[in-house]
């Protein structure tokens, strides 16, 4: 079981993955996800940035769709996303379903390529996601380990 306030957020999550608006998810409305990212950042299509990020959008719909024992080409409803969020969490496997999304998300948000994100770079890319300002930064701040203000770009990439 989960809580109110998490249900809420992840029924937020499935609206803004919900590119076309037709209340499923599939693999295409995570890649159009990231393109809309992409492109909001003025991020080049092609880019090492803008390909870690659709594989990333890619392995989250593909873990979720696993857990909710959809196929892969399927399509999630909102009930089946929620459910599948919430056995991520439940099992510790959070991590591995938005972790490369989460990497690539971070590096996208590095707009001078210094490998460093500061709070404005991350709220500009989670802005464009479809994210308050406040939600924005407390994301930020859970993600921000050592809690110096800034997100460390390799301490998310995978080996």
């Amino acid at each position: 079981m989960i809580t109110d306030a998490l249900r809420a957020e992840y029924e937020h999550r499935f609206s803004l993955y919900d590119t076309d608006g037709d209340g499923y998810l599939t693999a295409h409305d995570f890649a159009e996800r990231a393109r809309v990212l992409t492109d909001a950042v003025g991020e080049p299509e092609g880019s090492a940035k803008a390909q870690a990020l659709a594989a990333g959008m890619r392995n989250t719909f593909e873990e979720l769709a696993a857990l909710a024992d959809v196929e892969a080409a399927g399509r999630l409803d909102r009930e089946q996303f929620v459910a599948a969020f919430a056995r991520a969490g439940a099992s510790g496997m959070l991590g591995r379903v938005v972790g490369p999304s989460v990497a690539a998300t971070v590096a996208l948000a590095d707009a001078d390529g210094d490998g460093v994100v500061s709070l404005a770079d991350f709220t500009a890319v989670h802005r464009a996601a479809g994210y308050s300002a406040a939600q924005a930064e407390a994301a930020f701040r859970a993600l921000d380990q050592d809690g110096d203000g800034r997100l460390q770009v390799d301490a998310w990439q995978a080996p």
